[in-house]
């Protein structure tokens, strides 16, 4: 096993991959000033900010996709509130994934979507 430091994907490029699972930046730019002390003024803003609605980092990595010589039988996200449904038409507009689920944390909150390619030759 080997560690990679790169953007998202792109340290991986040409290698096959079974399973991805991520936990992106989520935050839109506008709502970090929001948040509680402890987590606005002590984590890196990198490790935040997802783009003006969030979701850049998962439209990036959907885009870099095309870096693998397949996608991965197995794509998993965590995600902030209210992003499931289009993280999961993300998936679904890929195409590769048989099967998309949203999964939900403790407290009701959809927080997780997984792509699953169930089949080999799919």
């Amino acid at each position: 096993m080997a560690f990679k430091q790169g953007n998202l994907l792109e340290p991986f490029a040409g290698e096959p991959l079974d399973i991805v699972v991520s936990n992106p930046p989520y935050i839109p730019a506008d709502v970090i000033t929001g948040l509680q002390p402890e987590v606005r003024d002590y984590e890196p803003r990198t490790a935040l900010d997802g783009g003006p609605d969030g979701l850049a980092p998962y439209r990036e990595m959907m885009a870099q996709l095309a870096l693998l010589p397949q996608p991965p039988r197995v794509l998993g996200f965590e995600l902030g509130m209210g992003q499931a449904a289009d993280v999961a038409a993300m998936l679904r507009a890929a195409g590769h994934w048989q099967e998309i689920i949203t999964i939900p944390d403790l407290a009701g909150i959809d927080r997780h979507v997984l792509g699953l390619r169930l089949f080999k030759d799919e």
